[in-house]
């Protein structure tokens, strides 16, 4: 009880009653003056019921602190749930592609990678994946994407290897015109592969290799499964210098930018040398 008359707006409340009380009981209701005198202590009494009321619903600092520490953690977690969600996402993604390249090809061995680093320092966009020996990857895999082919790993270490792409002079890829059946090696060069660009070299020059055709991989040489897109025949060409036919070659993957591929460790055949009239 003494807590609750310490409250200074409990004090007002208990003398504005009692004088209103005494007022009453003296029987000046009736009077002018003392009507307006009641009428402004009646009108004062609302106003502290109503802010005793607020003060009543009105929360402490603390608790708005407390309060508002409670939802930025909340937020948190919110945010954290929200980046798991992507990534699982992503993963599925990448699993899904996966998927189907193996549907497609149940005789391949796979391991999905991702690209962690880009070779600034060379000119044919290599780059290095979250792979290696520990995940079964070996020199000289073949590294594909459900667009197509995109290199071989030419490096590795336990847990990652450096993929040399299709735009570089350095690979060197038995392939074939679907359509016509010439036949020649897809290599990269300087000049095109900054337009996402490789060349089909040593074709002969009475082929009928046309603009449109689609380019697969032979399978000559063992290294390269047969069958493997590579991309469309942008245009013909003749080298001057050793007076060959060539033909340029638009990938049907953005070697360039790739981001998520699948390393073919082994398939059928793997290591056999064909030639073109077992092809044929």
């Amino acid at each position: 009880m003494k807590d609750f008359f310490a409250n200074k707006g409990i004090r007002v409340l208990a003398v504005t009653l009692a004088v209103i009380l005494v007022f009453s009981i003296m029987g000046y209701a009736g009077s002018p003056v003392i009507s307006t005198v009641t009428g402004f202590l009646t009108n004062g009494l609302s106003q502290v019921t109503y802010a005793l009321s607020s003060a009543a619903t009105q929360k402490t600092y603390e608790q708005l602190a407390s309060e508002n520490a409670e939802l930025k953690e909340e937020n948190a977690d919110l945010r954290t749930q929200l980046v798991d969600y992507y990534d699982v996402k992503s993963e599925n993604q990448r699993l899904w592609k996966y998927y189907n390249i193996k549907k497609e090809n149940p005789d391949y061995t796979l391991v999905p990678a991702t690209v962690i680093r880009r070779d600034s320092g060379d000119d044919y966009y290599s780059f290095t994946l979250d792979a290696g020996t520990a995940m079964g990857v070996h020199l000289q895999d073949v590294v594909v994407t459900e667009n197509g082919l995109v290199g071989f790993v030419s490096s590795i270490n336990g847990a990652n290897c450096k993929v040399t792409t299709i735009l570089s002079p350095d690979i060197q890829a038995g392939a074939i015109d679907k359509k016509t059946n010439d036949v020649g090696v897809i290599s990269g060069r300087a000049g095109y592969c900054d337009k996402n660009l490789t060349t089909l070299t040593k074709i002969n020059t009475t082929g009928t290799i046309k603009v449109g055709d689609m380019i697969v991989t032979s399978g000559i040489g063992g290294i390269y499964p047969e069958n493997i897109i590579v991309g469309k025949v942008k245009s013909t060409e003749f080298n001057q210098d050793d007076a060959t036919k060539y033909a340029v070659i638009e990938p049907y993957e953005d070697i360039k930018s790739v981001t998520d591929v699948v390393i073919i460790t082994d398939f059928k055949n793997k290591g056999e040398i064909k030639t073109q009239s077992q092809e044929d």
